[in-house]
């Protein structure tokens, strides 16, 4: 299958597609493992040490292997092809779980905790192959009619695959079998996403050959630098990677103090925590719809500053009403305004790193804002544990609140300017 066989696809439902929808159920399936993986290792983690610190670290023990992962994954991409990286990423995911399995079940307590770190830094530097495969190969298989479309799908199915798997079956796979078997299940999901992927047509985008004589290392250097530059050069793409980085980081720091926010101060259960995750679920689902039917409302900055802008509130009320269970009825609603924001920051940003860039730079500067994205998220992550073991949960979320009105008021003046 050509290039202009798969551009003609737009004319057809996106559930219709055959391509687009192998690549949709294949991402679903792997994300659903590592989120699997995620909670399966949270709950041993907080189960055995009760700290938000440890707890933190399961989320910040991915970040440096998955920055040094993305800063080489957009290159691999633009090189290799979307479709050798994600069957290479899906057969890797898949032996990570089974390592989580065979570690977990039969080492004892100290070195368990290692191997979920392990395989947590591991899954991560694996996804930031994946991910920008996934993403510069949508506007192929969507085309541009579609392509918001095409990521809202993309990012429901992510949440959807969030909570399938620290929802319902990492809780029910732990229950009913306990911690290790999250890995045994996990295996299989990847290898069904393996069989999957291997059935996509493999393009590659058209680029221009390095100069003849040009020395490979010369031509690495070229392509780790081309994502920046192509960033750098662009003050809309700029502004977006910056808010999209931002509110990427500030949902990391929240998901690591979320089992501590359930246990310690509305008096639940560290397994229910995923529970709590529901109402942002609806609300990215909300959002989602709003700017898939709405995308020429407002234009792309303006989206992502009201997101900010609307997050940054919601924490903040939310930081003022996570003391005691009796504010549940109220945390619930907050939480699925938190899922609104989010989607209405990452869809419009997500489309524009795919439209602006040409298609052979595409994957080179998603991976771009993905190293950012994890740069940016290492001394947050790893505080903002310490910070609520010292302070108290609640000053740490106001201060997140801070920064994304910030961020969303800052958004607001560029965009209008």
């Amino acid at each position: 299958m050509d290039r202009r066989s798969l551009q003609t696809r737009p004319d057809r439902s996106l559930l219709r597609n055959g391509p687009f929808v192998r690549l949709w159920t294949a991402q679903f399936a792997s994300v659903t493992v590592v989120y699997s993986l995620s909670l399966a290792g949270t709950v041993l983690v907080e189960q055995q040490t009760h700290s938000s610190t440890r707890t933190g670290l399961v989320i910040l023990s991915a970040i440096l292997p998955a920055f040094l992962a993305s800063l080489v994954a957009g290159a691999v991409v633009d090189r290799w092809g979307q479709v050798p990286v994600l069957v290479a990423s899906h057969a890797a995911r898949a032996l990570l779980a089974l390592t989580f399995w065979l570690g977990i079940g039969l080492l004892p307590t100290g070195p368990a905790l290692g191997i979920v770190y392990a395989v947590n830094a591991a899954g991560a530097a694996f996804s930031q192959f994946a991910l920008p495969a996934e993403l510069a190969f949508l506007p192929e298989l969507a085309g541009k009619a579609h392509l918001v479309s095409a990521n809202a799908l993309l990012q429901l199915s992510t949440l959807a695959a969030e909570g399938l798997g620290i929802v319902l079956l990492g809780p029910l796979v732990i229950k009913l079998a306990g911690v290790p078997a999250v890995g045994l299940v996990g295996a299989l999901l990847c290898l069904v996403a393996l069989l999957l992927v291997t059935r996509l047509p493999r393009t590659q985008p058209a680029r221009g050959e390095p100069p003849p004589g040009q020395a490979t290392l010369t031509r690495l250097a070229d392509d780790l630098r081309a994502g920046w530059q192509a960033i750098a050069r662009d003050r809309l793409l700029s502004l977006m990677v910056v808010q999209v980085t931002l509110a990427a980081t500030l949902l990391l720091v929240l998901l690591s103090l979320v089992p501590g926010l359930v246990s310690r101060h509305l008096g639940l259960s560290v397994e229910d925590a995923p529970f709590l995750m529901l109402p942002g679920g609806l609300g990215f689902v909300l959002g989602s719809f709003l700017v898939s039917r709405r995308p020429g409302r407002l234009s792309w900055p303006l989206w992502t500053a009201v997101g900010l802008t609307a997050l940054g509130g919601s924490l903040g009320l939310l930081s003022l009403l996570s003391s005691g269970a009796g504010h549940l009825g109220l945390v619930l609603p907050l939480i699925l305004g938190i899922g609104v924001a989010l989607a209405l920051v990452i869809i419009p940003a997500r489309t524009l790193l795919q439209q602006r860039p040409p298609a052979w730079l595409r994957g080179r500067v998603i991976a771009a804002q993905l190293a950012l994205a994890n740069a940016a998220a290492v001394v947050p992550l790893l505080m903002g544990g310490v910070l609520a073991d010292r302070v108290g949960i609640r000053p740490v979320m106001g201060l997140l609140s801070l920064l994304a009105v910030g961020a969303g008021a800052v958004g607001l003046h560029q965009a209008r300017s």
